[in-house]
């Protein structure tokens, strides 16, 4: 087991090593089409992630995360305290068969993805009572992540398109398609809406894309292949293939610090990064 004094003194060489791997992936990136920004972060703090929870979906909402994880027979959403890792009692647990994918919370409601199934849910935020089941089409057949942009449900489905959807009829009111250089990405798949852009996981990556909502063009790489480092794989469940599918997937947004924690599926660690955001005052950017 990883001990919090070594955690520590791995935080801080690692850090050094971010910066200097920033400067370097910036200048490999540059070309004459896109410039693309890489914006060097901070590791604020390591908060404690329940180790059997296979990661689909985080979120923050009233002070509190927000998590929603995968497998048949092992899929909940659960309201979390970000500093202890600890369960709030607010939970709801997907039906037998059904494998749990993203979720977003907009007007009150908590949206929820299935893997295959193509159903959804809609829950009440308070009491994560279910309101409704609802029908979804992706371009796979499938739901992977979810967001939302304040009006919109933004859809991942394993491909490199992103569906907005409709939160009412969940009829499809546009799509756009994630480039890199001209050259699609896909494998999209947690997501979160951060000051008009879009954040991505990348399945089986280590690194978060940021990304243009209207245009579908990546704006910034974030490389986080330190943080599997610090995280303590030792205590994950010990099947092989529970090992190999222990890849980073979360990304939630603090509006009360502007940070933006990170995790993966059957990780014990949650990480609170300073990516140096810019702050939103009445609707507006402030650098």
């Amino acid at each position: 087991m990883l001990s919090v004094a070594w955690r520590c003194l791995a935080l801080v060489c690692l850090q050094v090593l971010a910066q200097e791997a920033f400067a370097g992936f910036g200048a490999i990136q540059a070309d004459a089409a896109s410039v693309l920004s890489h914006r060097p972060y901070d590791i604020v703090t390591i908060h404690p992630h329940n180790v059997s929870s296979f990661t689909e979906g985080l979120l923050f909402d009233g002070g509190h995360l927000l998590e929603s994880t995968g497998l048949n027979g092992q899929s909940f959403i659960r309201e979390i305290d970000a500093v202890t890792g600890v369960g709030t009692g607010n939970e709801f647990k997907f039906p037998d068969g059904i494998f749990g994918e993203g979720i977003a919370v907009l007007n009150g409601t908590i949206y929820a993805l299935s893997y295959q199934a193509k159903v959804g849910y809609a829950l009440d935020r308070s009491t994560f009572a279910l309101q409704r089941e609802f029908a979804f089409a992706t371009t796979t057949g499938e739901g992977w992540g979810m967001t939302t942009d304040g009006a919109h449900l933004i859809v991942s489905d394993g491909s490199a398109t992103l569906l907005f959807l409709d939160p009412n009829s969940m009829d499809e009111v546009r799509r756009v398609v994630v480039t890199q250089h001209g050259v699609q990405v896909r494998l999209l798949n947690e997501l979160e809406y951060i000051h008009g852009e879009i954040f991505a996981n990348v399945w089986y990556t280590n690194q978060i894309l940021r990304i243009d909502p209207a245009t579908g063009h990546v704006l910034q790489a974030l490389l986080l292949d330190q943080l599997p480092l610090l995280e303590n794989h030792a205590r994950t469940i010990p099947e092989d293939w529970r090992k190999m599918d222990a890849v980073m997937n979360g990304i939630a947004h603090n509006p009360l610090n502007n940070h933006v924690y990170v995790t993966g599926k059957l990780w014990d660690a949650v990480f609170e990064l300073d990516l140096a955001l810019p702050k939103v005052v009445h609707g507006r950017r402030v650098h």
